[in-house]
């Protein structure tokens, strides 16, 4: 059985949200300018002009289970209105709830990167509903190692859900998204191939600022960055800890090895991973557990005979254990 840590799913129409906020919110949001706006938001995700938005994908096989992202809900991110956005995110989350979730499916929950204390709060309140997966936390400007996150990663850990973190397409266009490395690129091209720099940004942040001494017991996947670019990071981190760990008084171990017991991360873009034989070598078998399957359906996505052809029988079968572990789930489970 295969677990997909990144399929998205999105509402049709924004109007279909409507029924899920309080009327005051549902009048706010009754403006053609917003309700006509479906398609602009949907593009986001994947860097283009190009996107279909519809319902969640057909699963992968009969025996797949899946994390389903509301990808919409991450370009909050680059709203102005961060009081609106709290409405947005709260209407995405309950519809998630009442359309997404199947016995095989659990939805991520959304939070607002604008109202940390909000978005603790709206954890705890949906902790207890069955299928939920995770909770995603667009990204702004602010690292993720800042403790200005606290409160989310503190929900995070009490109620036992990873942090789901994915681009949402605003990086490097708008003020208050992260920047791309070196200022603001003209092509799109450039940014996606720049996009790994975002994670690994925010990878050297979590260690160097004491996130996981804070909270040991966080769980974080990194999705629709790829992976082959770890073991080089990782070194460099490593080697930096060593030599200056005398600055860092909290960070008491290498940081790979919290990579190893932390993080996890997506195989999606898989063409990433051609040629195996360049990047493999530096992955040691601690690091190999920390890769998780993920399709990014419905939008330029990946398949298990992708996967099982780039990266051998031993990687793809060793993505349904790392999967079941990323998601705290049992073998019997994981079924």
């Amino acid at each position: 059985m295969i677990i997909d840590c990144d399929r998205h799913v999105g509402v049709r129409q924004l109007a279909d949200l409507l029924p899920f906020m309080p009327t005051g919110w549902r009048r706010h949001f009754e403006r053609e300018e917003w309700l006509g706006a479906t398609g602009l938001m949907s593009s986001h995700i994947r860097l283009d002009n190009h996107f279909q938005y519809a319902v969640p994908a057909e699963p992968l096989s009969s025996d797949a289970q899946s994390l389903r992202l509301p990808y919409q809900a991450l370009t909050v991110a680059g709203w102005a209105d961060h009081v609106a956005g709290r409405a947005f995110v709260a209407a995405i989350n309950q519809y998630g709830l009442d359309h997404w979730v199947t016995p095989d499916d659990r939805v991520v929950l959304a939070v607002s990167p604008h109202d940390p204390e909000w978005s603790a709060t709206e954890i705890r309140r949906h902790a207890a509903t069955t299928g939920i997966g995770g909770v995603a936390l667009p990204l702004t400007s602010t690292m993720l190692g800042s403790r200005q996150w606290d409160p989310i990663y503190q929900a995070c850990v009490e109620t036992n859900l990873p942090l789901v973190v994915h681009f949402s397409g605003v990086e490097g266009n708008y003020a208050g998204a992260p920047a791309l490395s070196g200022g603001v690129h003209q092509s799109a091209f450039a940014r996606l191939a720049l996009m790994p720099h975002v994670a690994e940004s925010n990878i050297a942040s979590l260690a160097f600022e004491g996130a996981f001494a804070r909270f040991p017991d966080l769980r974080i996947l990194f999705s629709g960055f790829g992976f082959t670019w770890l073991p080089s990071l990782l070194w460099r981190m490593d080697r930096e800890w060593r030599t200056f760990r005398h600055d860092v008084p909290w960070v008491t171990a290498p940081p790979s090895q919290w990579v190893a017991t932390n993080l996890w991360f997506t195989t999606w873009p898989l063409g990433e991973a051609a040629g195996r034989e360049h990047w493999e070598g530096g992955f040691a078998d601690a690091l190999r557990t920390r890769i998780v399957f993920g399709s990014h359906a419905p939008h330029a996505n990946d398949d298990l005979a992708e996967a099982e052809r780039l990266l051998g029988a031993d990687w793809a079968k060793a993505l349904t254990t790392n999967g079941a572990a990323l998601l705290g789930l049992t073998t019997a489970e994981a079924r």
